[in-house]
This record gives C-alpha cells, structure tokens and sequence, in this order.
C-alpha cells in the first residue's frame, strides 16, 4: 500500500493563494496527500509523489483558502489521466457499492461533528471490513483516535487510520455536499497484436493444436493419416481416422503464414495449417 503522511512535509510549500501566508502540505495539505494516497493505490504504482500533486494541484488552482478544492482537483487529475474517473455522492449506500466493487473514495470531514478531525480533512475510505470502512488518514499522529469522543466514534484503530461504521462515517460527513468522491480506475486495454512469426524458422507449440487443410476452421480438419510421418508421430492421436491434433511441445518449421478476416494468423507446416495466433483472447501459440 502507498502511504503518505502530511506531517511528514513541512518543506514542500502549499500556500493560499493572494495572501503573504506561508503554509506547507504539512499545515494545509491533506487533499495533496489525500489524492496521492487514492491515485498512486489504485493505479498500484506511485504516479505522483507527494511534490509532484502539490505542484498539480496549485498549478490547476485547486489551492483555495479553505485548503484543497477537490473537485477541482480531480477534474484535473482525470483530464490529465484519462483511465481516472470520479463521481460525488453524499450516499453511504453509494459509497459501501463503489467500495465493493473495488473503488476507493475520498471522504469530506465536515466541521460539526468529530471522527477524524476537530475541523475540515480529507480521508480516504480504502475498503471495506465486513460491514465497515477502513479508512487511510493522511494525517496519522500517536494517540490521535485515543482523544476526543473518538475511540466511540470508531470500531478499532489502524497502523495508518481506523475502522469506522456507515452511521459514524455518514455524520462526520453530513455538513459537507459532495461527502465522498468515489474514484475509479479502469486499466487500458492492451491492443491485440500477432506474434511476428517468420517464415523458414522453427517454433514450439505452446499447445495442442489442431491441424487444418487451409485457411479458416471451414476448409476442414485433417486426419492422422494426412500428416507427414513427422506429424504423425507427434500426433495426440495414433489411430490413422482420427482428427489430427499435434502435442503441446511439437518443434514445427513455418513454410507460410496468412491472417483470416477474424484476425486470426494461420501458419503452414509441412503437415498442414493450424492457428498460430488468436486474436480475441490475444494468445499466441507459438
């Protein structure tokens, strides 16, 4: 997990636009951290360092007095990223489905009502735990869940937050609209690419493979007994009316290969034709 905490950057300047007050990520920073923590777990490497979403987030004018406007924020982060989406909610019962599903969310402190901090402060809700949130507190320090009304507040601390219950969540969040930013990674789809098989060479069947008389599954299966003695002493079959099959593992030299209009790649052997590549489970076998 990606941990970062506030309090460990009182050198990285985070200040309040059109005033001489000079503030940090440390005094003022825990949407800066906040954003980090969600972006860099979801995407399961560290996309931004803790200097780096600063920077981001002041050079997006996301730094308003009252600390870091989200949603400006995000709206930069996924127009830069576009494989982060988000969407606002105030709905506990919106934000346990996101959970669920495998999302992550910040959560909005409110000022009214003691969790996680006596005033505004982001945290993130990370999973769920049975029937609670865990929550990543971006600004950890001992004894903090010991103070205040809060060890009734929670279920148990963590190393880096608590456990809370949807009701406790729900009303440190209830003077806030939006309460939760429910954010969502969806991974790049990789383009199907054939393998750049060359003709003359020998390869190794990664699988079974069934032998063919031409291009396409239509020009029909080829029997043991139409296989070269080679094939047929490689075939899974010995009986000579079988369908021919060549074992996982067969050493087969390339004489000819061709696409079909799926995008499939046909290779020739001596024996035959047999799909050396798949393209819609992107596989090759080969």
């Amino acid at each position: 997990m990606f941990y970062y905490n506030q309090n460990s950057y009182s050198g990285i300047l985070y200040d309040r636009p059109n005033t001489s007050v000079v503030e940090t990520v440390k005094s003022s920073g825990c949407g800066v951290v906040a954003a980090c923590i969600i972006i860099n777990n979801l995407i399961g490497k560290e996309l931004y360092s803790v200097s780096e979403m600063a920077k981001f987030s002041l050079n997006n004018g996301a730094r308003d007095n009252s600390g870091t406007n989200m949603l400006t924020l995000l709206k930069a982060l996924c127009r830069k990223n576009p494989e982060f989406s988000f969407v606002t909610t105030t709905s506990e019962t919106q934000l346990v489905a996101h959970l669920k599903k495998g999302g992550m969310a910040i959560a909005n402190q409110g000022d009214a009502y003691n969790v996680f901090s006596t005033a505004g402060h982001y945290v993130i809700a990370y999973r769920m735990s049975g029937k609670n949130i865990e929550i990543i507190d971006p600004q950890m320090y001992s004894g903090k869940y010991d103070a205040y009304s809060r060890p009734s507040r929670i279920v148990k601390k963590t190393t880096n937050g608590c456990i809370v219950n949807t009701t406790q969540m729900g009303k440190a969040t209830a003077d806030r609209n939006p309460a939760y930013f429910l954010v969502t990674y969806t991974k790049p789809k990789t383009s199907a690419k054939a393998p750049n098989i060359v003709v003359g060479k020998t390869y190794t069947l990664k699988a079974i493979r069934g032998i063919y008389k031409g291009v396409g599954a239509s020009t029909g299966r080829k029997k043991v007994r139409e296989l070269t003695a080679d094939g047929r002493k490689n075939a899974t079959f010995k009986t000579l009316s079988r369908n021919a099959y060549l074992k996982k593992g067969t050493k087969v030299t390339i004489t000819e290969k061709r696409f079909d209009a799926a995008g499939n790649l046909w290779a020739k052997i001596p024996s035959g034709w047999f799909v050396a590549y798949q393209k819609k489970i992107n596989k090759s076998f080969v």
